[in-house]
């Protein structure tokens, strides 16, 4: 059993603000699982705003993290269902960790993307850590989340593909800020292979950041594209 010293060093290790670790285990071959809980006793009804202390139902889970060395690390989560002491109706708490309906957390996602754009989808999955339909999900995911928001200024702009499996000319287009390595936007149309959709998609995207911003940007740098009737 572990120690109350081993416990709260687990829990410094894995960094989740208010989550700490309560038992840990290592299987052979798999990695080590970290059984955790939440130290907030209440969650925000999403309808109503209230704050609801009452305890509905437990959902425990498994997903996948960020690895400790090269031990693979799971985290056994509880999504804990609450009811909602105005609406009277239950609901899941929010966890901001990891998306709903997800099997993996949201810094292991934003990691694997970084890899993803110095590799291809298939050298990532091929490490074993996740699948490259957890990869596809993660690229659509960050596509609708960046499609949400304006980037804010930036002076060099880069125009990259990702390659879904190398040599398949399959391709995911990205937009990233040179200056910080930052991924700006990905198109959402990840599997068409037809380049022109994908020039229009870039076209689409620099109308919506606007003048203002477009007029800040020094220097773009295009690799891999034959993009010369966006201009």
């Amino acid at each position: 059993m572990a120690s109350k010293r081993d416990i709260k060093i687990l829990t410094e290790l894995l960094d989740l603000g208010d989550v700490k670790v309560i038992s840990h285990r290592l299987h052979a071959g798999i990695g080590i699982i970290l059984q955790t809980e939440s130290e907030k006793l209440y969650s925000i009804c999403p309808k109503c705003g209230t704050k609801s202390h009452k305890l509905h139902q437990n959902h425990r889970h498994i997903i996948k993290d960020l690895p400790f060395g090269e031990k693979q690390v799971f985290l056994e989560i509880n999504r804990r269902q609450f009811k909602c002491e105005k609406c009277k109706k239950p609901f899941s708490e929010d966890l901001d960790f990891v998306r709903k309906k997800r099997t993996y957390t949201k810094r292991l996602a934003y990691k694997t993307i970084q890899e993803v754009l110095e590799n291809d989808i298939q050298s990532v999955a091929n490490k074993g850590i996740v699948t490259t339909e957890e990869i596809e999900r993660m690229l659509k995911d960050a596509s609708q989340e960046l499609c949400d928001s304006k980037p804010s200024a930036f002076k060099r702009l880069g125009i990259d593909e990702i390659a879904l499996v190398k040599g398949k000319g399959n391709y995911c287009a990205v937009l990233i800020d040179l200056d910080t390595s930052k991924l700006i936007a990905i198109l959402s149309d990840v599997y068409d292979r037809l380049r022109l959709r994908k020039q229009e998609a870039v076209k689409k995207i620099l109308r919506e950041w606007g003048v203002e911003l477009l007029e800040q940007i020094e220097e773009v740098s295009i690799d891999l594209w034959n993009l010369h009737s966006m201009y």
